[in-house]
């Protein structure tokens, strides 16, 4: 049995293509890892070992999802929104069942449950980036519910629209090689429905509102349209006509984020980047020279974007110094910042996804360039109306996402996409191939903020239903407002766990404490600056309530129990 077996391996598949697919979905499981680095890194100290343990659980969750029924509702035959689920799931998959390309044929000779495999990992990673929208807001149990309803419901079409064969853009010539609509659009516009979504949550209708009319420019209070919405919402729900501009003290302070340890967000940076060769050559589902020039374009661009990023952030700054009439430092030049060479970088690696196999490698900087600079210059207005997307998921992934589907439709080349010897080129306008890709993008971008909306009214519509009866003499309004989709835990705190992290990172780095007291000295610098440095391995135990910053002090010693020092 196992000799005929592969007999007939070797004479229906390609070992070097199969080796190469199966490589690649070991590297794209690396980027769910380097998530893990990247949002610990990037987030709030608070929230440190959350958003580090968050995308690994999703990844298996959805990995799981995937391979019951995500697979075949993807790619089974039939011109629907979903596939069927008659046919058997990845997990019933014969080792020696051939895979049809999305074209009908069968030039690749690869195994399918290698090509289940790898875009398993493309599930999964979608999941992962959408982990960042859960910090300072929801629990990870409830992100666990979410995130599957998200992935069966937004993911799934999405993916079978633009990679099936017979999905509508696909049918329509959209080229979207690695997923720029499916993975980064769609889960930039699920982050920035959640921070929204958040944003009114916590803040109320009236404040949230005002907030965001008072950052638009341009004042338009003597709109006819928005006079009578006004007036019918004052007399239909008994709220306070707004103004369309709101006035300064209105608009709510800017947030300084966070950052727990840029060491970690460098080393997932470059964990990403590793892994995105497999992301961006493994759709080339093949080792051939379509994946070869998909690697190299992807690494022109990423370096293009992180260089990008810095040298843009440091002539601001010198634009800004000048502007105040500060004098010019030759030496700030040095100064290149570490996070937003990550930023540029990224958002080059994202950019190019959709046209790796699609532009020479000769044009691939321009992605890097063209999106890094979006987000640098983006970046304040994001701030504002996105104020609870701290990690600016929705900046990086979805902005540069339409930027590179855009590109892709620009910069497309005849020779790129048949150099793996068995795609067609189908000759059409640069008209054409804009409006498809630009109808593909905002499909994307509309299908998942609208939906990602609706599954969190449901679950504000399912928590209401559930806990109205225990709160009926409040009135249906107030047991409405309290019926909070976000409420992180119990009480909305971070766990002990997070903020002992924090203390710690508290007292040793940001603060240090008496050098004396953990065996230190002071040393004095040539400029006259005296700085501790350590003298030795001594460390003696410390009290929890003399090293315990404010954020703790509510917290009991019987709380803290084990964990506290």
């Amino acid at each position: 049995m196992l000799s005929s077996l592969l007999q007939r391996a070797d004479v229906v598949f390609d070992k070097a293509d199969t080796a190469w697919l199966m490589l690649c979905s070991a590297l794209v499981f690396l980027m769910v890892v380097s998530l893990c680095l990247v949002y610990a890194g990037l987030g709030s100290p608070l929230f440190a070992i959350t958003m580090f343990k968050q995308p690994i659980i999703t990844g298996a969750m959805i990995s799981f999802q995937w391979y019951l029924w995500g697979y075949t509702l993807t790619f089974s035959p039939g011109n629907t929104w979903f596939g069927s689920v008659s046919s058997n799931n990845a997990l019933q998959m014969s080792p020696d069942s051939p895979f049809s390309t999305t074209d009908g044929s069968s030039a690749h000779h690869l195994p399918e449950p290698a090509f289940a495999l790898f875009q398993g990992m493309f599930a999964s990673f979608t999941a992962a980036l959408v982990c960042a929208g859960t910090m300072k807001k929801m629990h990870s149990a409830r992100y666990l519910l979410f995130i599957s309803v998200w992935s069966l419901t937004i993911y799934i079409p999405i993916a079978r629209w633009s990679w099936y064969s017979e999905g509508w853009s696909h049918q329509r010539g959209g080229m979207d090689f690695a997923g720029g609509t499916p993975v980064h659009i769609a889960s930039g516009a699920a982050v920035a429905a959640m921070a929204l979504f958040f944003f009114f949550e916590s803040n109320g209708l009236y404040k949230a509102v005002r907030h965001l009319l008072g950052t638009t420019k341009n004042r338009v209070d003597a709109c006819v349209p928005w006079a009578v919405g006004m007036a019918v919402m004052h007399r239909v729900f008994g709220m306070e006509p707004l103004r369309l501009r709101a006035e300064p003290e209105e608009i709510l302070p800017d947030r300084e984020p966070e950052v727990y340890d840029v060491n970690q967000a460098v080393l997932g940076t470059g964990l990403l980047w590793f892994g995105w060769f497999g992301f961006n050559g493994g759709s080339a589902l093949g080792a051939n020279n379509r994946a070869v020039s998909a690697v190299l374009s992807t690494h022109v661009a990423a370096c293009s974007g992180g260089l990008t990023a810095v040298f843009l952030q440091w002539i601001l700054k010198q634009w800004n110094k000048k502007k105040e009439g500060q004098a010019y430092n030759p030496h700030e030049f040095r100064r290149l910042t570490a996070i937003h060479f990550c930023d540029g970088a990224i958002a080059g690696l994202v950019s190019i996804t959709p046209g790796s196999g699609y532009v020479p490698a000769s044009k691939s900087a321009v992605f890097g360039l063209v999106s890094s600079a979006a987000v640098i210059f983006l970046k304040p207005d994001t701030s504002l109306y996105l104020r609870d997307d701290e990690l600016k998921v929705y900046l990086v992934h979805t902005i540069s996402g339409f930027i590179g589907m855009f590109l892709t439709g620009w910069l497309v080349s005849q020779e790129v996409v048949e150099s793996d010897g068995f795609s067609v080129w189908t000759e059409r306008s640069i008209s054409q191939r804009l409006g498809i890709q630009m109808a593909d993008a905002t499909a994307g971008l509309a299908y998942s903020f609208l939906g990602t909306i609706f599954i969190l009214m449901i679950g504000k519509l399912l928590i209401f239903a559930f806990t109205w009866g225990r709160t009926i003499r409040d009135g249906p309004r107030k047991a409405w407002n309290q019926a909070n989709v976000f409420k992180f835990g119990l009480d909305g705190n971070p766990s002990i766990e997070d903020r002992l992290r924090a203390t710690d990172r508290h007292n040793w780095v940001r603060h240090p404490r008496d050098p004396e007291e953990v065996g230190m000295e002071l040393v004095s610098l040539a400029n006259g600056q005296e700085v501790p440095v350590q003298n030795g391995p001594v460390s003696p135990p410390r009290s929890a309530a003399s090293s315990r910053p404010p954020q703790l002090e509510s917290l009991h010693d019987s709380q803290l129990g084990s964990f506290s020092h």
